[in-house]
């Protein structure tokens, strides 16, 4: 028995020892273990703090801006950006959106300090609940993790970024205030195709400021905060609508609406407006010498993201007319010439079948290097507009098209332009052609539609004000999409008869006056330059006899320009070319008298505001001044000044060229002079290729130009008075228009512009056709301007009636039909 209860006792003392041993190593396995543990996290920590990034970053953190473009009015024109964002202050950012963003992302933003503890639990709970892939975690991210997630970390989940999220976020706590804090997150973040922050995604989903926002736009914008691609109204309408309704519901939870506001804000739609609202074709021309300017001087970065400020010259109601203008006339000359069949067809280029036809389908098939149906973005339809449509069936008089979601009735009404009325000969099913709207049913998305066609003809405006040498207005082509090569300002084109202005200028200078008579008769030039004859015809291949200089100049008579050039030499003629600021190659060839040189429309334009402007000619410019985002003037343009001629001889050749329109080549015009002085000078070359129109009112001066890329003819006797002065008499006759009203407006009288009548002008009744001083027999009397001491020193007689062709039959028809 004793020796039982020694060996039980023996046995207990060994159990202890053993179980000494086995607590002890436990213990150093767990101290080891927790060494481990803690120099890992220790070491991670460090690891993660030698790689983390300084919250100091945000101090010069600068996002991109948006650069903006402003017309002469102060109207924003043109915007440049990678990123589309607009930076507000605190105080600008509506409680309603603070709101509905504080419900939806971090509840309990003004009451922790960067990291919502209790969020976190939230998120490993739902954590638990969902076994989620790996490395992927619930973070209960706060609005300052979030922000410093963005801004300065990747976007992988990991737990090592959780970390430095944490980390950051306290950092930025500590040393920024809640309602900057807010202020960044509402400024930095994508919300969708372009726009980064609430301001610039107010404007594009809305069209509108953040302040203006009603409760259910301020929580879609909210909303897009948690995916800007996920949750965009434009790819996923129904699933945006049902993340708006969330963030209204989250709303309502946190106590920030009442019910019957959510009940009211959930059952509207979306609203927002369509993503290619804005018409990005508007002086697209005159914004792209712009973005080559700022590209040029202050870089590519300073444009994209710099928030430049820069105010141009452009006058966007008179771009307005001048594109619409131009526009309009390039398509009625394009019909003169009939219908080419030349269109797309879907089917041909391999789709099955043309139901529920939409813009992607058709994308799809012609590929990304068509701008076909480019006019489908545009939000609206408007009677008169044109657009591109698709055919779905063709009987003989009638066509039935698709324009996006509406269903067109085309009819052989109005379509004599193509020679035809049977429509079957013109188009036929899956056809995309251009139809213009006679009459719009939104109620039944019905269209009436009748036949049109873009035009292959292209053409040039530009506009400058001779004062100042803004450009007021400039058209480079009948499509920036189509073309982006400016024919205002990078285009070289024969100017005809548009560049003797220039050369009479110069006849006047050298002992010519408007009544001095040349014979125009075939003539033989030797040109000394070219050491070869040389026999130029009239454009109307006729030959009027004895006539003034006047009416060499109002009616183009080439003979009579040809000799004038010869008499002071083409020398003298290329010198005076260079005097207006024409830079482009000018050789003293006769040929000149002709316009055979090739110039540019803007070279043109200015040289021709010298006459109105005295003289002077102002070097052309486009912008007025660049500001950066501050506000600080970096760059303002100085007026260059060029005196020319003299105000009297800027003031002989006014007036003359108001004969161009008084009784001339330009007299399709002469409606006008009721309302403005106006004077110009038409232009056409060989083959009609090119035609033209340079005209002026005292304060401003606009030309045209018309043609094609290469040497094609226009058509037959399309020349500058038929081609291209009705643009130009278009444009004016708005611009009348617009003073008119704006005078009624105003309640003024409207009052007619008038060229200013310089000192030491002399006047003098003189018969028009001979050029003497007249006489009661005279039927032409013209008041006419000459130099003091340059009259005529005769009076007319019937002998020097009889000396001028027809002067009693041909002449006076010419006058009772004008």
């Amino acid at each position: 028995m004793a020796l039982k209860k020694k060996t039980l006792k023996k046995s207990k003392k060994k159990k202890k020892v053993k179980l000494r041993k086995i607590l002890k190593l436990a213990f150093f396995i767990i101290l080891f273990s927790s060494a481990c543990a803690l120099g890992t996290m220790l070491g991670t920590y460090v690891a993660i703090r030698q790689n983390l990034p300084s919250i100091s970053d945000l101090e010069g953190y600068e996002p991109g801006i948006i650069t903006y473009i402003f017309s002469d009015e102060g109207q924003v024109i043109g915007e440049y950006a990678l990123q589309k964002r607009i930076e507000i202050p605190y105080e600008e950012i509506p409680e309603i959106l603070k709101a509905a963003i504080i419900a939806t992302e971090d509840p309990r933003f003004f009451n922790h300090n960067g990291i919502d503890y209790r969020g976190i639990l939230r998120a490993l709970k739902e954590d638990i609940k969902k076994i989620r892939r790996p490395r992927s975690f619930h973070g209960g991210s706060t609005i300052s993790q979030q922000l410093v997630r963005t801004l300065l970390l990747h976007r992988k989940k990991t737990i090592r970024r959780k970390v430095k999220e944490w980390i950051l976020a306290l950092q930025l706590e500590k040393q920024y205030t809640k309602e900057e804090i807010l202020t960044m997150y509402c400024n930095q973040f994508d919300l969708g195709h372009g726009a980064h922050g609430v301001e610039a995604a107010s404007n594009l989903y809305f069209g509108k400021s953040v302040s203006e926002l009603s409760l259910e736009e301020a929580a879609l914008i909210t909303g897009v905060f948690r995916g800007p691609y996920l949750y965009s109204p434009y790819r996923k309408p129904d699933l945006t609508l049902r993340r708006r309704n969330h963030v209204l519901n989250r709303m309502l939870e946190e106590g920030f609406i009442k019910k019957e506001d959510y009940e009211i804000a959930k059952a509207k739609p979306l609203n927002v407006l369509p993503l290619h609202r804005q018409d990005s074709g508007f002086a697209a021309y005159f914004k792209e010498e712009v973005r080559k300017y700022l590209e040029k001087n202050y870089g590519a970065d300073a444009l994209y993201n710099d928030g430049l400020r820069v105010y141009t010259t452009l006058n966007p109601t008179w771009q307005k007319f001048a594109e619409e203008a131009l526009m309009t006339w390039l398509r009625t000359l394009d019909k003169r010439q009939g219908w080419r069949d030349d269109k797309q067809n879907l089917l041909e280029r391999g789709i099955d079948s043309l139901e529920d036809i939409d813009e992607k389908k058709i994308k799809s098939l012609l590929g990304r290097e068509e701008i076909f149906l480019e006019s489908w973005r545009k939000p609206s339809l408007e009677i008169q507009g044109i657009i591109e449509a698709v055919v779905l069936s063709v009987k003989r008089q009638e066509a039935t098209v698709r324009v996006k979601d509406y269903a067109g009735k085309l009819t052989n009404k109005d379509i004599a332009w193509t020679k035809t009325n049977n429509l079957n000969n013109l188009i036929k099913e899956g056809d995309l052609i251009h139809v213009k709207f006679n009459k719009i049913d939104e109620e039944k998305k019905e269209l009436l539609v009748s036949l049109d066609q873009e035009p292959i003809l292209d053409g040039a405006f530009l506009a400058i004000e001779p004062h100042t040498g803004q450009i007021k207005a400039l058209v480079g082509g009948y499509s920036f999409k189509r073309s982006k090569w400016n024919n205002a300002t990078q285009a070289m084109r024969q100017t005809g008869s548009a560049i003797k202005p220039m050369l009479y200028t110069a006849a006047l200078e050298n002992r010519y006056t408007p009544a001095t008579i040349i014979v125009d008769e075939p003539t033989e030039f030797m040109d000394q330059w070219m050491e070869e004859p040389w026999s130029p015809p009239n454009y109307d291949q006729k030959y009027k006899g004895a006539v003034t200089l006047r009416k060499g100049l109002e009616e183009s008579r080439n003979i009579v320009t040809a000799k004038i050039l010869d008499s002071i030499s083409p020398q003298t003629g290329a010198k005076y070319c260079r005097k207006f600021g024409i830079t482009s190659p000018i050789y003293p060839y006769l040929s000149l008298s002709l316009g055979t040189f090739e110039v540019k429309l803007i070279e043109l334009v200015s040289a021709f505001t010298t006459f109105p402007n005295k003289g002077i000619r102002m070097k052309p410019y486009f912008i007025d001044r660049i500001e950066d985002k501050e506000g600080n003037i970096l760059e303002e343009t100085r007026i260059e000044a060029e005196e020319v001629i003299s105000p009297q001889i800027a003031y002989l050749m006014t007036n003359l060229l108001q004969g161009v329109i008084q009784r001339g080549t330009g007299v399709s015009a002469s409606a006008l002079l009721q309302d403005k002085q106006l004077a110009g000078k038409t232009g056409t070359t060989d083959e009609y290729t090119d035609a033209w129109f340079m005209g002026f009112s005292p304060s401003l001066c606009a030309g045209v130009w018309v043609g094609h890329d290469t040497k094609i003819s226009i058509g037959e006797r399309q020349s500058g008075a038929v081609a291209a002065l009705t643009v130009w008499k278009t444009f004016f006759e708005r611009i009348i228009a617009e003073e008119k009203k704006k005078a009624e407006e105003e309640g003024v009288e409207f009052e007619i512009e008038k060229f200013e009548v310089l000192p030491n002008i002399s006047w003098v009744e003189i018969d028009r056709k001979t050029g003497l001083l007249a006489t009661p027999i005279c039927l032409f009397v013209l008041k006419e301007s000459f130099l003091p001491g340059t009259e005529p020193d005769r009076f007319c007689s019937l002998e020097d009636h009889m000396k001028i062709l027809d002067y009693y039959a041909t002449e006076k028809k010419e006058e009772e039909s004008r």
